[in-house]
């Protein structure tokens, strides 16, 4: 394809030493530069576009074959082999730019620019490479491996030994125990049955305990704490919801989204695919140390099957749905940010190391020297990334918005996005024919342009005019280039693979593209590698990179997921700084605890259910949280676990706990994601699209349908996405997004009806993304770049934009008021009522039920009395009756309340 070609080029003249600046030129191309090329431009050129001219007009440098390249602002001055990526061409025949101001070059010298282009564009112009010395030497960064506990293999530890024999359970007891009883402080004692089911169920799958959960643990319980426990933990683990649950976390920390975010944010359709790979992974257990590897080089691993293979592919996405500027005119400068954001993921995910500080100079702080970030460079500088829509056979069409295309990794199985849609043979023929006379049109109207021809003389409406057509060529190729010659959906999924001849990368001096300095051999950060590591030169390195993350003798891999491991179930990782194990970051509280964990990571097949079941056993995670007013003195942040730590659940567990307790929880997977129905567009304004767009092709369709489109508002139907009726997942993605309108503005043709209808649906489709009328898990939800749903984003979901181990846990009066007014609240409220009020006949049973499903206990003989006053008042000062009208506003109460939203 010719974009990546084109941006391999690009990726070549940054990041390696140009092959063709080391091959001498041929007599006839040096001949041909000198006589006809390089006069031009040292006489009309240079005088502003050289580093002598002092002012550089649109950062454009033209004195060096390689600034050239770079370009400026509006990118490359000259694409070898392509006149229309070359700005300096255009510039020439005053397309879009004019240069020489006021005045046309010779047709004979833009014959000459244009042959020039054609052949390759040969330039004997070749900077001096000036060499960055670093000022961390090889001395610092062998002191550093031989002191700072983060850079030396785990070694397991022994288990010590503690006063109190009787307290342990487990050996994670014996290091908790020992490191207390230094402090002279004792263990919190132990929590009730109820309070440790309630925390086992949200840890492990982000639900709360049924009622018959609850009466099975208690009566295990009574017989044998351990044994109970045991027995839920295994069987916890087995259900569906632990890898939603634990996928999600680590959703949070490869930045998952399903757009680019940034000045122009525009959807990955095929995002999902990496999410669902997720939850199946934590699912099946698989070795940790297997997805690392699949995550980075999974295109390079071996494969058996198709299917594996699949997933190998998907699991690249990890790489390439990070946050881009697609609106960046330079692609050198593209190219450059997109590896940088590989380092800086990658190193911080799995490495807790700031690698991408040394983008610009010398690490402050740790033993990574600037030559390091660009050997990791080099290696990522030789993979392609795929994460926009694949070209037409007409090509890409980029738009003034997005001018950085991409295309996807096809799929050796036949999974198609399910909303794809199939096209006949005579609809592939009309697209055909429109794309071709776009194209006959965007020709007709450069070359109006260009004759001075433009509409009505006015040279703005004339590039106005190109834009609505480079829009519409786009929104075109991308309908067909998803479909085969048949007209059937192909299947799709993002990430990344490797280039051709691999190639080493250069240092940019302060990391600035048009500054490169000496070549650096691919490699690894030296502090980390216990022994020299080298590539072979015919490797580009990124499977070696992933098999020496993930394998046993890398000092951190294990030790920064267990710390993540511990933190979801604990509370507080034993690093604190959970993307940060250098210098900077915070020590651990328990070393050799955290030794001991990681060792046994490893030990048992870099198992995470494994790593899971031996914390959720110990009795250390089953303390009270009983406050002590002398231990928070001394240990402030219980850094020394001296009690359990209160937790407020996060957003996702409150959105699903809700859902579950009124009984509306769908625990069946959705399909693909309301992203991948809506397909390669631009977000604006929360929608899938231009809002105003969405809303008249609404509109239009509900006109053409007549009466039966709609329905009335009344009698508990779901036309307005209130109460659930039918299959919940048919509504779910965007098949009811701007519907629930009453009749009015399609009886009759009355402008003023038809205008209010407009502006409902307008209102609709911007906030078509909160999915209020959606029951399946929160995980499913939409995750749009800047656009999250109401119900996560105010409960402090995590930044989809940058590595996020630790969420914050803020209480605001945003979610007092979404817990009051929300559409989606209300209507779960309504439904908790009729689920207690058709189950129970009794009001004071409908109280104790509605306690046990909310609370996860029965109430006390107080809060029954607050809750019959609390009835009593909603119902205008009756007493309370057995009804879920009244009963609504009570649920709701419950679902507001500080005990529903945290973990004691």
């Amino acid at each position: 394809m010719l974009f990546h070609r084109l941006l391999f080029t690009f990726a070549v003249l940054l990041f390696s030493v140009n092959a063709l600046a080391d091959e001498a030129l041929t007599p006839d191309e040096l001949k041909f530069f000198e006589t006809k090329i390089r006069p031009v431009l040292i006489r009309e050129c240079y005088g502003c576009h050289s580093n002598q001219s002092g002012n550089v007009r649109g950062g454009l440098r033209l004195d060096t074959k390689e600034l050239t390249a770079i370009g400026g602002s509006s990118g490359p001055a000259i694409v070898p082999g392509d006149l229309e990526e070359s700005w300096l061409y255009n510039a020439i025949i005053h397309e879009d730019f004019v240069m020489p101001p006021k005045r046309k070059l010779p047709q004979n010298v833009i014959d000459d620019f244009k042959q020039w282009i054609e052949m390759g564009a040969p330039d004997p112009r070749v900077n001096q490479v000036v060499e960055i010395q670093a000022t961390i030497s090889d001395d610092d960064i062998q002191s550093a491996q031989e002191s700072f506990w983060a850079y030396q293999p785990p070694v397991k530890p022994t288990p010590p030994t503690v006063e109190n024999a009787s307290w342990p359970r487990t050996d994670i007891d014996r290091f908790v125990l020992a490191r207390l009883e230094e402090s002279s402080l004792e263990p919190a004692g132990d929590a009730d049955s109820l309070m440790v089911l309630r925390r086992l169920c949200f840890d492990l799958t982000g639900l709360p305990p049924s009622p018959e959960q609850i009466e099975y643990f208690s009566s295990k319980w009574k017989l044998n704490p351990e044994a109970a426990i045991a027995f839920v933990v295994d069987r916890l683990l087995e259900k569906e919801q632990f890898g939603e649950r634990w996928g999600r976390h680590w959703l949070d920390v490869v930045r998952f989204a399903e757009s680019t975010g940034r000045e122009v944010n525009v959807t990955f359709p095929h995002a999902w695919r990496y999410r669902d790979y997720v939850i199946d992974a934590f699912n099946n257990d698989k070795p940790f140390n297997e997805l690392v590897q699949e995550q980075i080089a999974g295109d390079l691993l071996p494969a058996p099957t198709d299917e594996e293979w699949t997933e190998h592919l998907i699991a690249t996405t990890f790489l390439a749905m990070g946050p881009k500027n697609v609106n960046e005119q330079n692609r050198v400068q593209f190219q450059a940010d997109l590896v940088d954001e590989q380092i800086d993921v990658t190193t911080r995910v799995f490495l807790g190391m700031s690698v991408a500080c040394a983008r610009c100079h010398d690490h402050k702080f740790d033993a990574i020297p600037q030559v390091d970030y660009y050997a990791l460079a080099g290696v990522f500088s030789n993979t392609e990334t795929y994460f926009g829509n694949p070209p037409s056979e007409y090509g890409s069409f980029a738009t003034a918005q997005a001018k950085r295309t991409s295309s996807l990794i096809r799929l050796p199985i036949e999974d198609p996005n399910p909303f794809d849609k199939k096209y006949s043979a005579s609809e592939l023929s009309s697209l055909k024919e429109q794309i071709e006379g776009k194209m006959r049109e965007l020709v007709e109207t450069r070359r109006n342009v260009t004759s001075g021809q433009n509409a009505g003389g006015d040279a703005g409406n004339a590039l106005r005019q190109r834009l609505r057509i480079q829009n519409e060529l786009n929104e075109l190729s991308a309908k067909l280039s998803v479909v085969d010659d048949q007209g059937r959906p192909r299947s799709y999924c993002m990430g990344v693979q490797e280039r051709g001849s691999p190639t080493n990368a250069r240092l940019l001096v302060r990391g600035e593209i048009d500054q490169p300095a000496q070549t650096v051999t691919r490699g690894f950060p030296q502090v980390l590698c216990s022994t020299p590591v080298s590539i072979s030169p015919k490797k580009g390195g990124r499977l070696e990179l992933a098999r020496w993350i993930g394998s046993d003798e890398n000092p951190l891999t294990a030790r920064v997921m267990v710390n993540r491991v511990w933190q979801y179930m604990i509370g507080q990782g034993l690093v604190t700084s959970t993307e940060n194990f250098g210098v900077t970051g915070q020590p651990p509280s328990h070393p050799e605890l955290l030794d001991y964990l990681a060792s046994r990571f490893v030990e048992s097949g870099w198992s995470v259910k494994s790593l899971v079941r031996d914390i959720a056993t110990s009795r250390s995670y089953r303390m009270k949280s009983t406050f002590n007013v002398d231990y928070h003195e001394f240990d402030p942040d219980n850094a020394l676990l001296w009690r359990a730590n209160p937790r407020r659940l996060d957003a996702e567990a409150i959105r699903d706990a809700m859902l579950a307790v009124s009984g509306q929880l769908d625990l069946e997977r959705p399909r693909a994601s309301v992203v991948a129905e809506a397909g390669y567009t631009r977000v604006r304004d929360g929608a899938l699209g231009n809002p105003r767009e969405i809303a008249q092709r609404t509109l239009e369709s509900m006109r053409q349908a007549g009466p039966a489109m709609g329905g009335s508002r009344t009698g508990g139907g779901n036309s307005g996405g209130g109460m659930d009726s039918g299959n919940p997942r048919r509504r779910s993605f965007g098949q009811n997004q701007a519907g629930g309108l009453s009749q009015r503005g399609r009886r009759g043709n009355s402008r003023q009806a038809n205008a209010v209808t407009l502006r409902e649906l307008l209102s609709k489709s911007q906030n078509q993304l909160d999915m209020e009328d959606a029951n399946f898990r929160s995980v499913y939800l939409p995750i749009v770049r800047d656009e999250v749903p109401r119900s996560l984003d105010v409960f402090d979901f995590a930044d989809a934009s940058t590595v996020s181990g630790t969420r914050e846990s803020s209480q605001t009066a945003n979610q007092s008021l979404y817990m009051m007014n929300n559409p989606f609240v209300i209507r779960v409220s309504d439904a908790f009522a009729d689920r207690v009020v058709g189950e129970h006949k009794r009001l004071p049973d409908q109280v104790a039920y509605a306690f046990e499903l909310a609370y996860g206990r029965s109430p006390t003989s107080s809060e029954r009395q607050a809750s019959f006053r609390f009835l009593k008042s909603v119902g205008g000062g009756r007493e309370p009756s057995a009804n879920s009208k009244t009963f609504s506003a009570f649920c709701q109460s419950l679902f507001a309340s500080a005990e529903f939203r945290f973990v004691d």
